[in-house]
């Protein structure tokens, strides 16, 4: 709709200073006028133990006590 047209209207004519980064999940939702101007990038998702992994050596870092299953929850979320 309009604010679609807005959108293109300035990726077409962008400020020098400006990098514009789009992120979704439904890509298809996206025209193809706007996507036609972007470079994509698609992401896998991180494995939990990865998470759980990182998110136990910053509270060991910082000092924090956390539970492991907190930890777990909060990894499992993304």
């Amino acid at each position: 709709g309009a604010a679609f047209n807005a959108l293109l209207k300035t990726l077409e004519e962008p400020p020098t200073h400006i990098t514009f980064i789009l992120a979704t999940t439904e890509s298809q939702k996206i025209p193809a006028t706007i996507l036609s101007r972007c470079q994509r990038f698609d992401f896998r998702r991180v494995p939990n133990a990865m998470l759980f992994e990182h998110l136990y050596q910053i509270a060991q870092k910082e000092g924090i006590q956390a539970d492991d299953d907190a930890l777990r929850m909060i990894a499992r979320r993304g």
